[in-house]
């Protein structure tokens, strides 16, 4: 088992769960400049440093056991994801996000990416709530990315070497070569009649959340009115391919008149074969099927009043 490690006041007020450093890297400079920032204003607080992501979940698991209420995630979308898949019941949490790296969620909301802002932010108590997604039990914060995207993020997740020059690289050599994604979209009508539709994807999207790994694919994507954002398109000539992903990433798909876009409460994607391969909250996931509905209001997230 991995071990945390706690500091501050023995309270039951502000648990600020810090990402491991294998997720980011600033995690424990940015809680540094936090704790300085919650002496200042004597605010009780504990912080939990976590050396893996299994840490996460247990320090997750354990602290809502005790009935803390409060938290503060340190972190990326990654690190949010897995805290919030350890809570049993989050309608009972409130939650703040200071966002390091990838934290795409956070940034789409426009929430602070000054540390010492987001956590004066934080403590000035105000929260809203916003949607999440709900796939085959698993919920999701952000977004669910399907096609092109995901596999070529699939291969940049497996270089040693990470950054924009190896990303550009894999999408040069790769962005051509993804032949699509066999997939039975079914969704109901009007009249609650389920429709079934079968496409050959290049790239899906279904976004709780608008951003992406700093893009932009969904921009009319919406947290609070109980909708996600459905957005597709079909696979094309070989050498158009790398200009839809391009439009798909800058929010510009909106505008291709190929492109499919809906907003719905629910739907069921099924493989015509194999498996769906999907990047969930910038994890890369496999499904038999996918059951994908919207939980309105689910979660209270401390933000600063507009």
């Amino acid at each position: 088992m991995d071990k945390f490690y706690k500091i501050g006041y023995n309270t039951n007020m502000l648990n600020i769960l810090v990402a491991p450093l294998s997720e980011c890297e600033k995690g424990e400079n940015y809680c540094k400049r936090i704790v300085a920032q919650l002496k200042q204003d004597k605010v009780e607080y504990s912080v939990y440093f976590s050396p893996s992501l299994t840490a996460i979940e247990e320090n997750a698991t354990e602290l809502t056991k005790e009935g803390e209420t409060d938290f503060v995630i340190v972190g990326n979308d990654v690190v949010l994801h897995t805290f919030l898949n350890s809570v049993k019941d989050i309608s009972k949490i409130r939650l703040g996000i200071v966002p390091t790296g990838d934290a795409d969620f956070a940034h789409f909301l426009g929430i602070n990416t000054n540390p010492v802002q987001a956590i004066k932010d934080i403590i000035s108590g105000n929260y809203e709530t916003v949607d999440y997604l709900n796939l085959n039990n698993i919920k999701v914060i952000n977004n669910i990315l399907i096609g092109a995207s995901a596999e070529l993020y699939e291969l940049y997740s497996q270089q040693k070497l990470k950054n924009a020059l190896t990303r550009k690289l894999i999408r040069s050599r790769y962005g051509n070569s993804f032949s699509g994604a066999n997939i039975t979209l079914i969704s109901k009508n009007a009249e609650g009649k389920a429709e079934p539709v079968e496409e050959k994807i290049y790239e899906l999207c279904i976004a709780n959340g608008g951003n992406s790994k700093g893009k932009t694919v969904s921009p009319l994507s919406n947290v609070r009115d109980g909708l996600f954002n459905l957005t597709y398109i079909n696979i094309d000539e070989t050498e158009e391919r790398k200009k839809q992903l391009t439009q798909f990433e800058k929010g510009e798909s909106i505008y291709n008149e190929r492109t499919h876009q809906k907003w719905l409460n629910s739907i069921k994607l099924v493989p015509v074969t194999g498996q769906i391969k999907a990047m969930v909250d910038g994890r890369i996931l496999k499904f038999d099927n996918m059951n994908i509905t919207i939980v309105e209001n689910g979660l209270k997230l401390f933000k600063a009043k507009l």
